[in-house]
């Protein structure tokens, strides 16, 4: 009976720490795809996020080494300047006790190098 009782206070307390909840998650309303296209010098992002904690702010960083804050917590939005070719973004969100969590967007810019033309 003790090795019965033994695996179902085991089972009961992975189910618990399985159940919870991330401390801090982030999510992109718009674009709504991953990668996307783009023909400005800026894109502008939307989305929202969330902590037990609560949200303190939202940040994000391109691969090019530029740097913002988003305005807003829960709901944020973001213009953010895409140089030619790809640009990847990444949004992140603290909450009060420091823990984050981040979504990553990557710019394709139009504005990249015009293809090569053949020899003639």
């Amino acid at each position: 009976m003790k090795k019965i009782w033994t695996s179902i206070m085991i089972l009961l307390a992975a189910m618990t720490v399985c159940g919870q909840e991330k401390a801090v998650s982030i999510s992109l309303d718009a674009p709504a795809a991953a990668v996307m296209a783009v023909t400005k010098s800026t894109i502008s992002l939307t989305g929202k996020a969330s902590a037990l904690a609560g949200v303190t702010k939202v940040t994000w960083q391109t691969s090019d080494g530029a740097k913002g804050t988003a305005c807003g917590t829960s709901a944020w939005e973001a213009t953010i300047p895409v140089a030619s070719g790809n640009t990847s973004v990444i949004v992140k969100a603290y909450d009060a006790k420091g823990a984050s969590a981040w979504v990553e967007v990557v710019a394709v810019s139009s504005a990249a190098e015009p293809p090569q033309q053949p020899e003639l």
